[in-house]
């Protein structure tokens, strides 16, 4: 039979982790303004007759090298891909070759080293990319006014695509600006997304724990008192509510024995099937609390009886 708390909890849970930033991370569709000047000298080939094509594309190559720095920016790749493609020439694409007598796989580096020395020979290999890529085709037949307008395209349009993969995030997403908000109200620092490690410096912490990814880090001016919150949201398919439970409470009795204290902010259908293990978390965790309860206080009136 469930208690109060677990009656709240479970009448209370999400049947959605989307917040208004789950679909397009705006910070990331903005990561072309490095490149502005080269993505605008990119408009010269934008409807260029098609047999003028590598002509223009040669001699933009050779006046503006660094232009290829922003071709990664041309089709769907993910942020992290087209940093380690920008960041040295050692890390290169490679594409598997669909010509018969070539070797099996092309290779193609966009870094600033790449720029500093292009010959006829390697701008030759970026037209090659242009073409299999059908990049040139698009800038002949399909572009009309503006590289750019193209890029926040492709960059908006990766982020809607990589929802999936975003999903994990929502959640983390969605709790952010009310922990913030907590934190600010008390004079408190928050760490989002960073290792214990991190907190090496200020105060003694076991391997096993620096090596550990925190969600989010609360801690005061002089990491006297420092608190980890964890944010998750399972939906009724694929989760194992045991195995949940079970590790956040271990997890707890690590930081502890770090003397860094533990909250956990779950939510989502999952919990309606699993009170047993629910209740089991209401019993053993200091802190277990969902994004309503987040909202009212719960998790607010635990820091202030943390840090004040």
């Amino acid at each position: 039979m469930c208690n109060s708390k677990e009656q709240n909890f479970i009448g209370s849970l999400l049947d959605t982790n989307r917040g208004y930033n789950y679909y397009v991370d705006w910070g990331n569709a903005k990561d072309y303004e490095k490149y502005i000047i080269e993505l605008s000298a990119l408009d010269c080939l934008i409807r260029i007759e098609q047999y003028k094509f590598k002509d223009m594309f040669v001699e933009l190559l050779n006046k503006v090298p660094t232009v290829i720095l922003t071709f990664p920016y041309l089709f769907a790749l993910s942020r992290a891909e087209r940093v380690s493609l920008n960041r040295s020439n050692t890390n290169q694409l490679k594409l598997v070759s669909t010509e018969l007598d070539s070797k099996d796989f092309q290779e193609y580096s966009f870094s600033v080293e790449d720029t500093k020395n292009m010959t006829i020979s390697k701008i030759n290999e970026y037209y090659n990319f242009f073409v299999q890529m059908g990049l040139e085709t698009l800038f002949v037949n399909m572009l009309n006014k503006s590289t750019i307008d193209y890029v926040i395209g492709v960059l908006v349009g990766l982020d809607s695509n990589g929802r999936k993969n975003r999903g994990g995030k929502a959640f983390e997403l969605a709790c952010e600006p009310l922990i913030k908000k907590i934190t600010q109200k008390y004079n408190l620092e928050l760490i989002c997304q960073k290792k214990f490690s991190i907190l090496s410096e200020h105060i003694n912490i076991s391997e096993d724990i620096a090596n550990r990814k925190a969600d989010f880090i609360i801690h005061n001016k002089d990491f006297s008192k420092v608190l980890n919150i964890e944010v998750n949201f399972f939906n009724g398919t694929g989760s194992k509510p045991e195995e949940i439970i079970d590790s956040y409470i271990n997890r707890q009795n690590d930081l502890k024995a770090n003397n860094i204290r533990f909250a956990l902010i779950t939510d989502g259908s999952c919990w309606k099937q699993a009170k047993n293990q629910l209740n089991k978390g209401f019993r053993h965790l200091d802190c277990l609390s969902n994004y309503k309860t987040l909202k009212n206080e719960t998790i607010e009136k635990f820091i202030k009886d943390i840090f004040c």
